[in-house]
């Protein structure tokens, strides 16, 4: 158990605090016991300042209130002998409070940050595998769960709570993890729930449209990433140097250690310190083979994921790998060994039946390179199956409808997680999209809309399932229903039919 001084634990920011013993930092009141100190702040959806009373009840043993006044910082007061002491600008400080709390286990591990808009989970898993394959155990927050590779417990966020995060990293060292990989959302990195993270190595995948619902705009959108390079503790930096953003930042992180990372682009290697560049790549059925030069030496690696997009998913993992130390040999040696990502691209055949893949793509650029990847190693019928999330960007919906009737034979929308929009609203945002509405097939019913395709598609066609990926809830209204895309193609292709 984590037992620290209020005294010790404020000290940064507020003195003459009496001492008292913290047994817990807690920001949910209903889960408060005797012993905990309660962070009061306004959240997006509820303002915890709501619930001191509560927490008063449950015997906190203090409470940490945030104000806006800066010349309230550091007041302090009993209610029924409960201390409640006003923090200015408290949001901004909890993942300090949570370090200092859990006695900063960052510091004592190699940490892995991941941030973009489409490849997060991808190149995370991708490197958990391959350090797992090479005789690491490896620790892992993200969407996929948080834990160590192979068991991991479910998550409502791509990245936790400040405090969950350095609890986590207490719990893997104790475990005696050494490597620890993470996703970074654009609004954690907003929400300074890293803000206090030693990252050993941050790395960029991409940025497209997404999360405008939150963002507004593309500028503020990328202005959220980039705090990630420029305001966090980063040592060393990875880039997607084909990315638009990517190569704009790596000049401007020219005084920083950088490691580019390109598909037959070898100029960006003048910006980074480091580099490595695809001098070819072929794709093959179920797989790619990509040849590639360096700064760690020249060799070809071969996978299982397909699509390019995969590809350089695979090099920024390569890049990652081989700056924490590993041997290129080792690498090389072990890339066939790694599998596709749970949701991500993830393809089922069985003899003489449709073809299926699931993948979570559930933004412009990510629908476009899944069908792009499709066409590339498929000269095949595609089937596109998909729908947009209701409450969340609706920029992206038309785009999306243009995109799958433009790159697929056959389009069906369909509901993803409707939330508390209606789905008629929805359908006609993609719709809208369209130019021929007469060949979109609409099937709101999620698994009626995969059975329709299976029946109806040969045996050599693809079917792509995009949007919910891993996720085996849908959304609609507040509902949560059980429902897996996976599980119902494999009911499918399991049917002797």
């Amino acid at each position: 158990m984590n037992k620290t001084y209020l005294k010790y634990l404020l000290s940064p920011w507020i003195k003459n605090v009496p001492n008292k013993y913290v047994l817990n930092l807690n920001m949910d009141s209903r889960t408060i016991t005797k012993g905990d100190l309660f962070i009061a702040v306004p959240g997006t959806k509820k303002d915890g300042r709501h619930f001191i009373r509560e927490a008063i009840y449950k015997q906190s043993v203090a409470i940490l209130c945030e104000t806006k006044k800066k010349e309230n910082h550091g007041i302090f007061k009993y209610i029924r002998n409960v201390l409640i002491i006003y923090f200015f600008k408290l949001s901004e400080n909890i993942s300090m409070l949570a370090n200092r709390f859990y006695k900063e286990p960052g510091k004592k591990l190699k940490i892995i940050g991941v941030t973009g808009t489409n490849g997060k989970t991808t190149v995370t898993q991708l490197i958990n595998q391959w350090s797992e394959i090479l005789g690491n155990k490896t620790a892992t927050m993200g969407t996929l769960g948080n834990g160590f590779c192979n068991s991991l417990n479910p998550t409502k966020n791509t990245t936790s709570s400040a405090i969950f995060i350095h609890l986590f990293l207490s719990i893997v060292l104790e475990k005696k993890a050494k490597l620890v990989t993470m996703e970074v959302s654009s609004h954690g990195l907003m929400q300074n729930r890293v803000k206090e993270v030693p990252f050993y190595i941050a790395i960029f995948t991409n940025l497209t449209q997404d999360h405008l619902d939150y963002h507004q705009n593309m500028k503020q959108y990328e202005s959220a990433k980039w705090l990630l390079f420029s305001t966090h503790k980063v040592k060393k930096i990875i880039l997607n140097a084909d990315d638009e953003y990517g190569k704009i930042w790596l000049k401007k992180l020219l005084n920083y250690y950088t490691v580019a990372v390109t598909i037959q682009n070898p100029k960006q290697k003048k910006y980074s310190t480091k580099w490595i560049n695809a001098t070819d790549i072929k794709y093959i059925n179920n797989s790619v083979l990509i040849a590639f030069e360096s700064s760690w030496g020249a060799g070809e690696i071969s996978s299982h994921l397909i699509g390019h997009f995969n590809a350089t998913n695979l090099l920024l993992s390569l890049a990652c790998l081989l700056e924490l130390g590993y041997s290129l040999s080792d690498l090389i040696r072990t890339s066939s060994k790694l599998i596709p990502v749970h949701g991500r691209m993830e393809i089922f055949t069985f003899i003489k039946k449709p073809t299926f893949i699931i993948d979570y793509a559930h933004t412009p650029d990510a629908l476009k390179k899944t069908l792009d990847a499709i066409r590339l190693h498929y000269s095949r019928y595609i089937w596109c199956i998909f729908g947009c999330g209701g409450d969340r960007d609706k920029k992206k919906r038309s785009i999306m409808g243009a995109i799958a009737e433009k790159m697929s034979d056959k389009v069906i929308i369909t509901n993803d997680n409707p939330r508390n929009e209606k789905e008629k609203k929805i359908i006609q945002d993609i719709l809208n999209g369209c130019k021929n509405k007469k060949r979109i097939l609409i099937i709101t019913n999620r698994k009626k809309a995969i059975s329709y395709a299976y029946c109806q598609a040969k045996h050599n066609h693809i079917i792509l399932i995009a949007g919910k990926g891993h996720e085996e809830k849908q959304i609609i209204q507040n509902r949560h229903i059980n429902y897996s895309d996976k599980k119902i193609v494999l009911n499918l292709l399991e049917k002797k039919i």
